[in-house]
């Protein structure tokens, strides 16, 4: 697990490590960074769980400017006194839509009150954990006081107060859980009844890098007396590889009747597996995820997807799986544990050609593994020879893993097409002209040479 803690005081530019100790003047906002980039659930070594009750339940939020993700559940999850199960669950997260880069966020606590806390909270397997905005605070009733309509607005706002800078970016690190404790060093922020916030892109170079804030939490009082979010006692399988090499989890939390299904029939696939995946797909100085998290959800969090991988955790549709524990669950744990070793750039990044990962060899890959190489005998990819003339190779999952299956074994048995297609797709330098390198034929030469076989 990585956690790390960081000190931040506003109105300076620095970020200071946990045993950077300085004296601010009184008054001034003491910044409270903490991230963990390998928690399972939300859970923080100084940092409280959200409150249920905070002063900010109470209050009305509204995006001044800037466009709500149509997969986010808006802003009222804001203050909803819930936080999301796991690290990619768009509907418990309020997030700009993609590719804008920043926003306003405002919220009316309908009067003025003393402020002593605003903790802000993100989840995310990916670049969009990280929280990146500036606090704004007003009481409505100071001289020239207006209220801004844009983001431009602001180098001119009058009748507010800057709170704090925020900035949770961890260098080398993506994904995981951020919490934000802006506290007044001598107990109070301030006496505020607006609080206005820019919410910026934790990644400007990623159209998909809008912050997945979970809760933001206005506090008056002592925090001590706050009721917290309570989570529910996590009950999870644990195992590993003999060599120790690897590690995994398995969450049954909300799962509990497939626990012995879990334990019998799946775990030895995963610790047989997961180790081969790994051999086949080797690279350069690539090292896989050691530590992999399975988890079961339900299927109103699922949206109906049997299963996904996200980093290196994968997560598992509950219902989907009990009606298929004799049927394909076990292959499709395989399709996803490639998903976790592939480890292709993040969607959005150009490679440095400027061509993009194609989305049926992402699926294509992990389909051919589980249909050719985990259960051949099944024939879950095989097609007729009428299907295939009619067959698009870049129809992705099956189709593309027959279209994959017929390129390897019309090479010679060491020309290791597999793995070099990969570890180009990892590496940021797959092109199509890759296929012409490979074997000798572009990737439109061998559609049409295997749709005609």
């Amino acid at each position: 697990m990585r956690r790390e803690t960081l000190f931040l005081y506003c109105w300076l530019a620095v970020s200071l490590p946990t045993n950077g100790q300085q004296t601010v003047e009184a008054g001034k906002a003491v910044v409270l960074v903490e991230a963990d980039s390998a928690g399972g659930r939300f859970g923080f070594l100084r940092i409280p769980l959200p409150a249920v009750n905070d002063t900010g339940r109470g209050g009305l939020w509204r995006l001044v400017t800037g466009h709500a993700d149509a997969n986010s559940g808006g802003v009222g999850c804001l203050s909803d006194g819930r936080i999301p199960l796991h690290a990619d669950d768009p509907g418990s997260n309020f997030f700009l839509t993609a590719g804008m880069a920043d926003g306003l966020l405002a919220l009316d606590l309908q009067k003025s009150v003393s402020i002593s806390e605003v903790v802000s909270y993100s989840w995310h397997a990916g670049g969009r954990a990280a929280q990146v905005y500036t606090l704004y605070g007003a009481t409505g009733d100071e001289s020239g006081f207006t209220f801004p309509e844009s983001v431009a607005d602001l180098p001119g706002l009058t009748g507010w107060t800057q709170i704090a800078v925020v900035d949770s970016r961890q260098p080398g690190t993506q994904g995981g859980q951020h919490a934000v404790r802006l506290a007044g060093e001598n107990g109070l922020l301030g006496n505020f009844r607006h609080l206005l916030f820019h919410v910026r892109s934790a990644d400007p170079g990623d159209r998909f890098g809008q912050t997945f804030f979970s809760e933001i939490d206005v506090v008056t009082g002592n925090p001590a007396e706050l009721r917290r979010v309570e989570l529910p006692a996590v009950r999870e399988l644990s195992f590993g590889t003999a060599d120790n090499r690897y590690e995994f989890s398995v969450e049954t939390t909300q799962s509990q009747e497939l626990e012995e299904w879990t334990e019998l029939e799946l775990k030895p696939v995963i610790v047989e597996w997961y180790p081969r995946i790994v051999r086949m797909l080797p690279g350069a100085g690539f090292e896989p995820p050691r530590r992999v998290r399975f988890r079961y959800l339900p299927d109103a969090e699922m949206q109906g997807v049997p299963a996904y991988a996200a980093g290196s955790v994968i997560s598992l549709n509950r219902e989907w799986f009990r009606g298929e524990l004799q049927g394909e669950a076990r292959g499709c744990v395989v399709h996803e544990m490639v998903h976790v070793v592939q480890q292709y750039p993040a969607r959005g990044r150009r490679l440095r050609d400027g061509a993009a990962v194609p989305g049926w060899l992402v699926e294509g890959i992990p389909d051919y593994i589980r249909w050719f190489v985990y259960e051949p005998k099944s024939g879950g990819a095989s097609l007729s020879a009428e299907r295939r003339r009619v067959s698009q190779h870049d129809a992705s999952y099956r189709v593309s893993a027959n279209f994959l299956d017929w390129v390897i074994r019309s090479q010679p048995a060491d020309a290791g097409i597999l793995w070099q297609l990969n570890a180009a797709a990892r590496e940021g330098r797959y092109s199509p002209e890759l296929w012409q390198t490979l074997t000798g034929k572009s990737e439109q030469q061998l559609a049409e040479a295997w749709r005609a076989e």
